[in-house]
């Protein structure tokens, strides 16, 4: 595919700045030891030199036609093996893109797709070298790590081993290959042959991987035997990690095994019940009703008394709204439920009023209350568009551009810089995409990923709040 990207030096010579029709695309900031050379001076393929103790840094990039190649290199110029220096890079996607990313130490890419298309996209593959995530887990960034420089569409990654040595007069080298693919699930074509998917659903729990000149090595909480030459694995649930030793060294799989939802919810709400509901945020409430009304609690009737003891609605935000509503249903409160419903009418419009108008909508059916005014609720957006009020044809490239942000369900690994939140509130809204939209398969492949994640994240304690939980469980209005 021609190469309709374009690459500029940024910050000295340290970052990259990829644009594209004029607009800002992705900057990558590449950080090399030590200071730079006295009297060194960039040339048109040199962009940095710098030096610390025994070791020689250098980044380089070459431009063409049809791509780009950054190549960032360490030699040690001691006559013993020495410990490698930090050697980095971060990426900051611009707004109107989304970014995903994936390796195992010997192989990666980043890809950056638009929110408002399928493509084209920029996939920036290491062709040599080095690539690991510097934070994957959580898969989705936790709320309480937003000052580490980790907020909305930010990564750091390790372009050199983090606790690896180089040898004598050794070199070390990451080469990073630019190129255009014309929409995220392109990126699959650089997965190596032999690697399966690494989400594992609860009803498949057993991962085979066929590598009969691959020697696996299992992580914690994993489980291996063998069949032939296939290796079988087997899961707790939460994030682990097989390590396999190949030819270019050793790949790092981090594998998300999915816990079945129901019994992970209802052990999760025995232990959020503990405290009281007036000491818990908003979405803890929504997550316990959420369960309960799916039965997902051990107690349901322990789990409604709870609800009953805190005047949701006085919270005055959606997810208090959406626990009038279940709690409504539950006892059959009409009165509770008009005051939700009016509740939602005098809010404000904010990201996810169409997933809990849905939630109110369907309990003013069963309560044979006059049905909520979605249209009147709602208005416009993506959300009311969701809920059939939308032309498919001006929608659906909002939905690729979600989908997008998930690596279209297709891809491993993790999104650029996407908090808990967010992420479970997009995947209730991508589980509303009509059926008769042709864009509905892509969505609920993205969806059902992204919801293996999020939920391995929980299982593996990683949260400190569960606002993405919560959205998720609504956002279930089917199951």
């Amino acid at each position: 595919m021609s190469w309709g990207f374009s690459c500029a030096l940024t910050g000295g010579g340290r970052g990259l700045l990829v644009r594209r029709g004029g607009g800002d695309v992705v900057e990558f900031a590449f950080g090399l030891p030590g200071d730079p050379v006295p009297g060194w001076e960039p040339d048109e393929s040199e962009a940095r030199l710098t030096t610390a103790d025994s070791f020689t840094a250098r980044l380089r990039h070459l431009g063409d036609e049809a791509g780009w190649t950054t190549i960032v290199s360490l030699d040690n110029t001691a006559d013993v093996e020495r410990a490698l220096p930090p050697l980095g890079m971060a990426a900051t996607v611009a707004p109107g893109w989304c970014g995903w990313s994936w390796s195992c130490d010997t192989e990666g890419f980043v890809l950056v797709a638009p929110v408002d298309a399928v493509g084209p996209c920029l996939l920036a593959r290491v062709r040599l070298g080095f690539l690991r995530v510097a934070a994957d887990r959580p898969v989705f960034t936790a709320a309480d790590r937003r000052g580490e420089g980790l907020g909305d569409g930010v990564a750091a990654f390790h372009l050199a081993h983090p606790t690896g040595s180089l040898r004598a007069f050794g070199r070390h080298q990451t080469t990073i290959e630019f190129s255009e693919v014309p929409d995220a699930a392109a990126a699959a074509g650089v997965l190596p042959g032999w690697m399966p998917d690494l989400v594992v659903a609860p009803h498949d729990p057993e991962l085979l991987l066929e590598t009969p000149d691959l020697a696996v090595v299992p992580g914690p909480g994993v489980q291996m035997g063998t069949q032939d030459t296939t290796s079988v694995l087997v899961w707790d649930p939460g994030h682990r990690e097989v390590a396999v030793h190949g030819v270019r060294g050793v790949s790092r799989l981090r594998v998300s095994a999915m816990p079945a939802l129901e019994p992970f919810l209802a052990d999760l709400v025995t232990a959020l019940k503990s405290k009281r509901p007036s000491a818990v945020p908003s979405a803890v409430g929504a997550l316990v009703a959420g369960a309960l009304a799916r039965r997902a609690v051990l107690e349901p009737e322990s789990a409604l008394d709870w609800l009953e003891r805190e005047d949701w609605l006085a919270r005055e935000d959606l997810f208090g709204v959406a626990v009038a509503a279940i709690v409504a249903t539950e006892t059959l409160d009409e009165a509770l439920l008009v005051q939700a419903c009016e509740a939602l009418a005098a809010s404000p419009d904010a990201p996810g009023r169409g997933v809990v108008a849905t939630r109110l909508w369907l309990a003013t059916l069963r309560l044979g209350v006059p049905p909520l005014d979605l249209t009147a609720v709602l208005g416009g957006g993506l959300e009311a568009a969701l809920l059939g009020a939308g032309d498919e044809g001006e929608w659906t490239t909002a939905v690729q551009g979600l989908a997008n942000g998930f690596g279209v369900g297709r891809l491993p690994g993790q999104p650029i810089g996407l908090g808990e939140a967010d992420a479970g509130l997009r995947v209730a809204l991508l589980r509303l995409v009509p059926e008769r939209w042709a864009v509905r398969e892509v969505a609920s492949e993205a969806a059902e990923r992204a919801a293996a994640l999020l939920l391995a994240d929980h299982a593996d304690g990683l949260h400190p709040s569960y606002d993405g939980l919560a959205w998720l469980v609504l956002g279930a209005l089917s199951d």
